[in-house]
């Protein structure tokens, strides 16, 4: 037995579909859009570990909330916070976010501010393994 070969949907019927799919790839690429760069999901990620960890009054023993300066012979490494985006003494490092980010973003400035290294005992950094970032990675962290 052969069945009749349904009929075309009727012109409304066509209409209706084609607009509803012109809506849906409209919403596709509208989300599509607003989704945020890899770099600030991480940069996210980041700032809500940190705050995670403050909040909990834990330290930050791998810089796993901030960016580590690269290594040096014979220096420690510093640990400066995501939001600096690097950890080194990049032209714009002391100024970042229209902040004074000094101390906290240039990986010099930052060693120097060491406790114990003669930097003042109530704005000294210390170790990472008992701060968070602007901190000192231990020695042997990389």
């Amino acid at each position: 037995r052969i069945e009749k070969a349904s009929a075309p949907p009727s012109l409304p019927l066509r209409i209706r579909a084609e607009a509803m799919q012109r809506a849906l790839a409209l919403a596709l690429g509208l989300a599509l859009a607003l989704l945020p760069s890899p770099a600030t999901a991480a940069s996210l990620r980041k700032t809500l570990a940190s705050r995670t960890l403050s909040a909990n009054g834990l330290p930050d023993p791998k810089c796993a909330t901030g960016i580590v300066s690269l290594k040096e012979t014979d220096k420690p490494q510093a640990c400066c916070p995501s939001y600096c985006g690097e950890c080194s003494d990049y032209p714009t490092c002391a100024s970042v976010r229209g902040q004074n980010s000094t101390f906290a973003c240039c990986a010099t400035k930052v060693l120097e501010m060491e406790c114990g290294k003669g930097a003042a005992a109530n704005v000294c950094l210390k170790k990472c393994t008992e701060a968070l970032p602007p901190c000192i990675m231990p020695d042997g962290e990389v």
